[in-house]
């Protein structure tokens, strides 16, 4: 949004922005019409990170989280909410079974060889399952086999983007997840005023003349 400015009695339309050199050393002092800003509280910012929205200071309280806050119940990973600086993680027990202590079965056969007596018995067997990610196969009995009861996801990287990237409630992760980072997220490479995954701009707008189409202004 811009306002209309008087100078000297002259009046510029339509001006976003006035830049004034300062009275000692070199650069100058901005005015911004931050009317239009979207900013209306700290929650959108990092805690004590602080903007302009409307005239008005605002701090952030978003807090800074790390792997030790994350918290584990069964097969469930609670990730409080927060930013995260690093890759968070947080180890899963497995679980495990075993036979009981007795077992019943209805028929068995009896095979012989030379000098040797084999006999085999078939057997129904109902394992108790301890709290914990069980997998396909995985029992304290040869004859048991299990489904997994838990949604599982694998090994993979996330590039960040204009939208959130997210891994479902209850899942648990079979492989390493990475998300990338890049070593051109720095303070010089944001334009001032603007944060992106927590690093604040530090970035000058350039400073131009007051033009008939953009009506931009710069004092100078």
């Amino acid at each position: 949004m811009a306002k209309s400015v008087v100078i000297r009695e002259v009046v510029y339309d339509a001006v976003p922005k006035v830049s004034i050199p300062l009275s000692t050393g070199s650069g100058e002092a901005e005015f911004v019409d931050t009317s239009d800003a979207t900013l209306d509280s700290g929650s959108q910012m990092l805690k004590n990170v602080t903007a302009y929205a409307d005239g008005v200071k605002i701090t952030g309280t978003i807090e800074s989280k790390s792997a030790t806050d994350l918290t584990v119940s069964g097969a469930t990973v609670t990730v409080p909410a927060g930013n995260y600086e690093s890759q968070a993680t947080k180890s899963v027990a497995s679980g495990s079974a075993t036979a009981p202590a007795s077992i019943s079965g209805t028929s068995a056969s009896v095979s012989t060889g030379t000098n040797t007596l084999t006999l085999t018995k078939t057997v129904a067997v109902t394992p108790t399952v301890s709290a914990g990610y069980v997998s396909s196969g995985t029992a304290g009995n040869s004859a048991v086999s299990l489904t997994a009861s838990v949604t599982t996801k694998a090994a993979a990287t996330y590039t960040p983007g204009t939208s959130n990237q997210e891994i479902a409630a209850s899942t648990y992760l079979t492989g390493k997840q990475t998300i990338a980072g890049d070593a051109n997220l720095v303070a010089s490479n944001i334009v001032s005023g603007k944060s992106i995954f927590g690093v604040a701009g530090t970035a000058k707008i350039p400073v131009i003349s007051q033009d008939s189409t953009t009506k931009v202004l710069s004092i100078s």
